[in-house]
């Protein structure tokens, strides 16, 4: 049976506090443990033995996944909650987890999942909001290699990733990811459980790989171009911003009517759309 944390009576150690928390990282802890634990549920429900975790700080959430069995390599950009980590680990206070004192973006993923052969692994973290973006663009293009990830995101972020068409929330960020993987908006994080408390609420979502086999890597890029173009004139018909690809195309032969609106297409629309822009360069 799938060992349960959601139940738990004893709260997991939030650590020492008396690091003053960095503005200029994001840094915002959780300051209690509810959505702990259900992120340690969904990693062991979606099979994951090794992790990622980007940014530590306090260590709530290590411990969590080190108790269930999770190995965690701790990716920590500040030498501070860096050193306190690798302190409590030399002194057997935290077992089943690796320090690296390195800025995510600089981390070599693919190595690191090839390091662990082919034991199930993920990507997890309360990830700063200043640098969310940055941070999937990171992940995506390794995601197939991976169980998945669970990131606790701005909830105004999780909103745009996992929007539907005819959404206001939905636009080229939810194309990109879409495309690439399988978005879930999983649950929401009220601002109050955090310290400091920021000015908004946050979420957690999941992204796994596709159950498909994903469009060309070239067919992407310029599904991403066009789409770009079209989402900055949303309020227009397509015609007007895919226009300078036409060339010499016919419109009648089109697969996607021109006449709609950039936020009226499924990704798989936008990938349609491409292909025919851009059939002689494929």
């Amino acid at each position: 049976m799938r060992r349960s944390y959601s139940d738990q009576n004893k709260r997991q150690p939030h650590g020492r506090s008396d690091i003053t928390q960095k503005k200029s990282l994001g840094q915002i802890f959780l300051n209690t443990d509810w959505p702990v634990n259900r992120v340690v549920e969904q990693a062991l429900e979606l099979g994951m033995r090794r992790v990622i975790e980007i940014g530590p700080g306090n260590g709530i959430l290590t411990g969590a996944l080190a108790k269930a069995g999770i190995h965690v390599t701790a990716l920590e950009k500040d030498d501070r909650f860096a050193e306190r980590m690798k302190a409590l680990i030399e002194s057997g206070g935290l077992t089943n987890v690796d320090i690296v004192n390195v800025d995510v973006l600089q981390f070599d993923l693919a190595a690191w999942i090839k390091e662990g052969g082919t034991t199930p692994c993920g990507v997890l973290g309360n990830i700063p909001y200043n640098i969310s973006t940055p941070i999937i663009m990171w992940m995506l293009p390794h995601l197939s290699g991976l169980q998945g990830a669970i990131f606790m995101v701005q909830l105004e972020f999780a909103q745009r990733i996992a929007a539907a068409p005819d959404n206001k929330n939905y636009g080229s960020l939810s194309v990109y990811c879409q495309l690439r993987s399988h978005c879930d908006f999983n649950f929401k994080v009220e601002k109050t459980c955090f310290t400091p408390v920021p000015k908004v609420d946050s979420a957690v979502m999941t992204f796994r790989p596709r159950s498909d086999k994903p469009a060309p890597g070239k067919l992407l890029q310029y599904t991403e171009t066009v789409c770009r173009i079209a989402f900055t004139q949303r309020r227009k018909k397509l015609r007007n911003g895919v226009r300078p690809f036409m060339r010499d195309r016919s419109e009648d032969e089109c697969p996607v009517d021109l006449n709609r609106r950039a936020e009226t297409l499924t990704p798989d629309d936008f990938i349609r759309l491409a292909a025919f822009l851009f059939s002689d360069k494929l």
